[in-house]
């Protein structure tokens, strides 16, 4: 009954609008945690259910979706949030997720990348943000920093902030969420058109790119976070 009890805490937490989501029973079989929504809450639970599939729902929402892979991970267990249709909304993999050596590593560092969405009504805001043709979802800031970001939509910057990374059985880096607490605007103008301005002027005589990128961004293994 207590571990029932710790899955319905995080479904409630996935789900949101807690005065108009109620349990109505258990299914029999394997367990099924039955639940009603009021119609009026439905298009906002639907919505948050969505945006929790899609890794852009706010802070605790995900988080109480991680915590139950976790559990059924634990459990030697896999789960689906469905519909009466029994359409699935969200999966839970639990024990058939893929193994991953490194989990949670916390580093500071940044990310550069283009601005493709800043948007959400909570005190953390979800950014989208685009970089090497990688689209990375897990990236928060404040109401101050969202609205600043917000007027460089489609415009590239650097984000300063705390990532937690995981690392997969591949040795892929994973990005789960990125705290911005700082920003710069960068230009768009490549790399190779900036040095040639810079020749032009004698600054830098004989230096390579790669010696300019050093410089610019630091060793290899730092830029965008560490991955």
């Amino acid at each position: 009954m207590a571990r029932l009890a710790e899955y319905m805490a995080q479904l409630a937490t996935i789900l949101g609008e807690p005065a108009s989501v109620h349990f109505v029973k258990l299914r029999r079989g394997s367990t099924g945690i039955v639940h009603t929504v009021q119609s009026e809450a439905v298009p906002k639970v639907r919505e948050r259910a969505e945006e929790v599939r899609r890794g852009v729902a706010p802070r605790d929402a995900l988080r109480a979706y991680e915590t139950v892979n976790k559990m059924l991970k634990s459990d030697n267990g896999v789960g689906a949030l469905k519909e009466s249709t029994d359409a699935v909304i969200i999966p839970f993999p639990g024990r058939e997720a893929s193994e991953e050596k490194f989990v949670a590593i916390r580093e500071r560092g940044t990310i550069d990348g283009e601005v493709i969405r800043v948007g959400g009504p909570h005190k953390w805001v979800p950014i989208l943000i685009e970089s090497e043709g990688e689209t990375f979802s897990g990236c928060w800031a404040d109401r101050v920093i969202a609205k600043q970001l917000a007027r460089l939509i489609f415009e590239p910057v650097r984000l300063y902030g705390t990532g937690k990374w995981d690392r997969d059985s591949e040795g892929k880096w994973i990005l789960r969420e990125f705290v911005v607490e700082k920003f710069d605007p960068l230009s768009g103008e490549p790399l190779s058109e900036a040095i040639g301005r810079l020749r032009a002027i004698n600054a830098f005589k004989g230096s390579t790119i790669e010696e300019l990128e050093y410089l610019r961004r630091g060793p290899p293994e730092k830029q965008n976070g560490g991955h």
